[in-house]
């Protein structure tokens, strides 16, 4: 199916934050909304930070990093809009909170490092329980013919939660998934102390991705909608030139073809 969409498709992407279904598919969602498909992301981890007394250093870092004042995720969820916007598709956002802000019974960061951020999520997270309750919300509504979710390339706790609390539900539904590499961690750079790649993704997932779909997309498009992150762009590619490193990872055969691959999901029993 995801070789032939049609106007009588409708996508639900599961993002996690606001930029991953850009990063990661954004030429897909421009291309299925010019079919006629009917596109909806559905961010997770969007809410407005939430803390008791003082923030973790991680959190004080990245506020910095991100220079939007104690409460960055107003202006966060508008780029996505914008970028979104620009490629056609539909928006939710999940109002859960990000990794960094969650906290355990006693108060306590439950990942306050970023080596804890990329590593396995913690099985008290109370996300678990709510992804699975907003995933099953949104299939409920969206009534998808076909869903993108992430591979969980990088190890970032919330993309892990976000693809297993879908795999744990999946069963309910008669629907077709697809994973997506997630950008920038499958090119290899980012985060630089926690390098990840795709075969070590699909080695971990337990959805068994075997076989793989390339989609040749408009690059200019999607970078057009990424630019919109302008909040995110200098911490995603650190010292780096954006632009160049996205067109490195998606250039495919003759010069000025680009692809994002997508790997086909085993239907769980």
């Amino acid at each position: 199916m995801l070789g032939s969409l049609s106007e009588n498709d409708r996508i639900l992407v599961l993002s996690p934050h606001l930029d991953d279904a850009v990063l990661s598919a954004g030429g897909l969602i421009d291309l299925a909304t010019k079919h006629g498909c009917s596109v909806i992301v559905g961010n997770l981890f969007t809410a407005d930070s939430s803390f008791v007394g003082e923030p973790s250093p991680l959190v004080k870092e990245l506020h910095e990093w991100w220079g939007l004042g104690s409460n960055p995720y107003e202006t966060r969820r508008n780029e996505d809009v914008a970028a979104l916007t620009l490629l056609g598709a539909e928006v939710i956002q999940g109002g859960l909170l990000d990794s960094i802000y969650r906290t355990d019974e006693a108060g306590l960061p439950l990942y306050p490092t970023r080596e804890a951020v990329f590593s396995s999520p913690s099985m008290d997270d109370p996300a678990w329980n709510d992804a699975k309750e907003l995933i099953s919300s949104w299939i409920s509504s969206v009534r998808p013919s076909l869903v993108l979710c992430p591979m969980a390339v990088g190890r970032h706790v919330d993309h892990s939660i976000t693809t297993e609390a879908f795999r744990h539900e999946s069963t309910q539904w008669d629907v077709e998934v697809y994973l997506y590499e997630d950008i920038p961690y499958s090119a290899g750079f980012f985060p630089p102390n926690f390098p990840d790649g795709v075969p070590a993704a699909r080695s971990r997932s337990a959805w068994k991705p075997e076989e793989y779909v390339d989609i040749f997309v408009d690059f200019s498009m999607k970078f057009s909608a990424v630019r919109k992150y302008a909040s995110q762009i200098a911490e995603i590619f650190p010292g780096l030139d954006a632009e160049e490193e996205l067109r490195r990872y998606m250039s495919f055969g003759e010069q000025g073809t680009y692809r994002e691959r997508y790997w086909k999901a085993r239907k769980m029993s």
